[in-house]
């Protein structure tokens, strides 16, 4: 298509440029017709009446007197007729007691010939810009507007709609882009639908997998419980707190689950620092967690949540260090920040960028069980709440946590 439309524009103006040229070389210089002149001398002379002549002329006597003239001529003394005919480029010739004055109208030849030749530029300009309107007209409906149609299905497929398909125009210069950007939608859309069935299905059976790994955990966790009632062996506890480990690597895979698809639904309600308090605690069933306040001041995060993102933290801390739990409780200006530190190694520098990432464990870490999800959906909770989490390492590992207050006068208020 492009090639067709270069040589329809190059024949274009090879037709409108030999055009030009034919008729600039049929102009033809207008000679002075000698022979009518001449005649029209000689019979002047002879004292006859000159025949038709194409020129005007002027028969003048040497004292400046008209003797005949085929047009109107002004009174002047012969001196300046001589001398305005010279200056128009009119032909004086002498004829015995004569003087005849041909007025061959140079001028007005001329300005004919120009008016012809502008005329032939206008024409040839007219033309041209045809060509130009129809080649940017052919440019624009065959090139340019596909492209813009290319370019704006593509912006609706960045943004996500690929239901509507790519209208096809078979005389295009695009057309075979056309069709593979159309293919491209389909592809994708298809892909779309996979994806969406994938996910789908994978819900379905990490809530298959939760169902059918609870059911018999929760017989094991009864005959434990029952056990530990009637018998004194640590056997139990250690059944116990095994059931324990397992239910929360269930509901850490349950819940990254429905993180991983904006699911995991977040209600933040207004709470004491000292309900926070309470929660810590409730959440330290090894009772690790070494006694502190909670000092005055109401701030924002989902109870039910909060617990889980402090099991979290604390289970960790009873699975990789072992040791007490300190706790601190300080209010900021703008917000809560709720430090918990074990005593334990640490994380070696170089891996504590990547302990909230999703399904990271660090080295020393694969002796014991775990995904390396705890950390990371209690940071995306916090985060979801309003709030931040780091982690350091200060004398073991610190995981801090800031909660927004509830408004800004909260800071100051005290409990009752």
């Amino acid at each position: 298509m492009q090639k067709r439309i270069c040589i329809g524009i190059a024949i274009a103006f090879a037709l409108v440029a030999c055009a030009c040229f034919a008729v600039g070389a049929s102009i033809e210089y207008e000679r002075t017709d000698t022979v009518a002149i001449y005649q029209t001398l000689q019979a002047i002379q002879a004292g006859e009446t000159p025949p038709a002549n194409k020129y005007d002329y002027t028969v003048l006597r040497l004292d400046g007197s008209i003797v005949h003239t085929t047009c109107d001529v002004e009174e002047m003394s012969y001196a300046a007729r001589i001398s305005r005919a010279a200056a128009d480029g009119d032909l004086v010739s002498e004829t015995g007691e004569y003087r005849v004055i041909f007025y061959l109208r140079a001028r007005e030849r001329f300005e004919r010939q120009r008016d012809g030749v502008l005329w032939m530029i206008a024409g040839a300009c007219g033309a041209m810009t045809a060509v130009c309107a129809a080649c940017v007209w052919a440019t624009d409906r065959r090139m340019l507007r596909p492209f813009r149609k290319l370019r704006k299905f593509a912006e609706r497929i960045a943004q996500g709609d690929l239901e509507n398909p790519l209208e096809m125009d078979r005389y295009g210069a695009f057309g075979a882009f056309t069709e593979a950007f159309d293919i491209m939608r389909n592809n994708l859309r298809a892909s779309r639908i996979a994806e969406q069935k994938a996910a789908v299905d994978k819900r379905q059976l990490t809530q298959e997998i939760g169902h059918d790994i609870k059911s018999p955990l929760a017989s094991i966790r009864a005959l434990a419980e029952c056990g530990q009632v009637q018998s004194e062996d640590p056997s139990y506890a250690i059944i116990l707190d095994k059931v324990r480990q397992i239910e929360t690597l269930t509901d850490d895979f349950y819940r990254a689950a429905l993180e991983e698809e904006g699911q995991l639904g977040v209600f933040v309600t207004r709470h004491k620092l000292t309900e926070l308090a309470e929660l810590i605690r409730h959440c330290d069933y090894n009772k690790r967690v070494q006694a502190f306040d909670a000092p005055a001041g109401r701030v924002l995060y989902d109870a039910v949540r909060m617990v889980q993102i402090v099991e979290n933290i604390v289970g960790n801390s009873y699975k990789y260090a072992d040791t007490e739990i300190a706790v601190a409780m300080r209010a900021d200006e703008d917000r809560a920040e709720i430090e918990l530190r074990d005593s334990g190694p640490g994380v070696a520098p170089e891996q504590l960028s990547y302990v909230t990432d999703r399904f990271y464990r660090g080295e020393k870490t694969s002796e014991k069980m775990g995904q390396g999800l705890g950390l990371h959906i209690a940071r995306k909770l916090i985060v979801r709440m309003g709030g931040e989490m780091t982690c350091r390492n200060d004398g073991g590992f610190v995981v801090t946590i800031r909660l927004p207050y509830a408004d800004a006068g909260e800071r100051n208020e005290k409990d009752r």
